[in-house]
């Protein structure tokens, strides 16, 4: 029996390099693209691309390494590269938040329609990795929030479009894990503005979070595989607590119960 062909975005650290590992220990025949390919061990069923999936030569690469090695068939596709864009909206610049969307959003699109003749003939299935901020907003993260928000919104519209075609789509939003994702933001330039007091608290949560044990992200390594190895995958996937708190708060609480209680919590992480 062949075995099952996966490419997943975004393998430097975090979430994608550990998936990386964990698909290819269990059999599966990776293709992880990094811009830091020294990050990633040597492994039997692991090829590392060094390449950009934002830059259109990047994804042209992925596209056809699976059409020259795999016959241009390919049973999963991982949507997991990203960063984020902090800051309050008016401080961050027209760059950055195109930036934003290159990464988060657009590459995504694009590297997804490159590989869906391939998923297409494998009947495979796209993971797109979310956030819990892709369905509830936060304050001095609104940029990130809309690329979480836009990927929803496409991811959702897939599922339903590409059933007939026999490709499945899930969504992945996975709350607060021990990544090096908090120490890789990228903040606006917020000196001298009306948003300092409220940055610098903001900013002290995060460092907070990162100097904290922290949720161990192998879990969402092996949600994942048991995502891409079951007959049916539901739409969305929700990891942690509190991905699932919030979910069930936006959804189950009244709203404006729910308000209340989030404009709390906005003005607690902003010193207010």
């Amino acid at each position: 029996m062949q075995p099952r062909r996966i490419v997943i975005t975004g393998c430097s650290s975090g979430f994608g390099r550990l998936m990386a590992e964990d698909f290819a220990r269990a059999g599966w025949l990776v293709l992880a693209t990094t811009r830091s390919p020294e990050s990633l061990p040597q492994l039997e069923n692991l090829h590392v691309l060094a390449t950009d999936i934002a830059d259109g030569h990047g994804r042209k690469a992925v596209a056809d390494y699976v059409r020259d090695h795999w016959n241009d068939a390919l049973d999963c596709l991982v949507n997991n590269a990203g960063f984020a864009v902090n800051g309050a909206f008016e401080t961050l610049s027209d760059a950055q938040v195109k930036r934003q969307f290159e990464v988060n959003v657009f590459a995504a699109m694009s590297l997804t329609r490159e590989l869906l003749p391939a998923l297409r003939q494998a009947r495979g299935r796209i993971i797109n990795f979310s956030s819990v901020l892709g369905f509830t907003g936060m304050p001095l993260a609104s940029i990130y929030a809309a690329s979480k928000f836009a990927l929803e919104g496409w991811s959702e519209s897939l599922y339903y479009e590409l059933q007939p075609q026999g490709v499945q789509v899930a969504l992945v939003e996975p709350g607060g894990f021990r990544t090096k994702f908090g120490q890789n933001i990228e903040w606006g330039d917020a000196n001298g503005s009306a948003y300092t007091a409220q940055i610098g608290s903001f900013r002290n949560f995060f460092e907070r979070r990162t100097q904290g044990t922290g949720n161990d992200p192998a879990k969402v390594s092996k949600c994942v595989i048991e995502l891409a190895s079951a007959k049916h995958m539901p739409l969305r996937t929700r990891i942690g607590a509190d991905s699932h708190g919030l979910y069930f708060l936006r959804r189950l609480t009244p709203q404006r119960m729910a308000d209340m209680i989030l404009r709390a919590v906005g003005r607690r992480l902003q010193g207010g």
